[in-house]
């Protein structure tokens, strides 16, 4: 595993297990989120596709990379082509909820940092992303990988996760 992609909808924990798979073998991680979104104390503002597909080709010139996050858009197509592996993370519905809320609590409070302006909008809008995962977005992730001919490995619990983090 060398060139790890990790996608799934909103709060199945792409960025812990990213973070932590970083670590155990050693590859840099990187949030797909920051080649979508300028970051801005007054706000957020989305990139153009051309910039995000320009700040992923940087990515993909490097031999080792793990890229989380989940975007449906055209310019992601090279980094599943460029993949090894590609996991697929999708807890229960109730455990993604029970997540965004947590962490929505834990931002406001500032218990936990976040890249973005936490707000009751942003917090809506990630309950419908949710949603809209598997309504839509976990197909058209299926056929971006069958066109690029990779497997998907699915993980739905936190023993799946675990696997993979302790695992040699």
């Amino acid at each position: 595993m060398n060139k790890i992609m990790i996608v799934g909808p909103v709060g199945s924990g792409k960025t812990t297990f990213a973070k932590q798979l970083s670590a155990k073998i050693a590859v840099p991680y990187y949030e797909l989120d920051n080649l979508i979104w300028n970051r801005h104390p007054s706000g957020d503002k989305p990139y153009s596709e051309e910039e995000s597909s320009k700040k992923l080709q940087v990515i993909l010139t490097n031999d080792r990379w793990i890229i989380e996050g989940t975007t449906t858009k055209d310019w992601i197509k090279a980094a599943i082509d460029s993949a090894d592996t590609i996991f697929l993370l999708l807890p229960p519905y109730s455990t993604r909820v029970y997540r965004i809320v947590s962490r929505y609590i834990k931002q406001i409070t500032k218990q936990e940092k976040a890249h973005y302006q936490p707000s009751p909008h942003l917090l809506i809008k990630m309950f419908i992303w949710n949603h809209h995962f598997e309504q839509k977005n976990i197909y058209e992730l299926q056929k971006l990988t069958d066109s690029s001919h990779k497997k998907l490995t699915v993980l739905k619990n936190h023993n799946a996760f675990s696997s993979y983090r302790t695992n040699d």
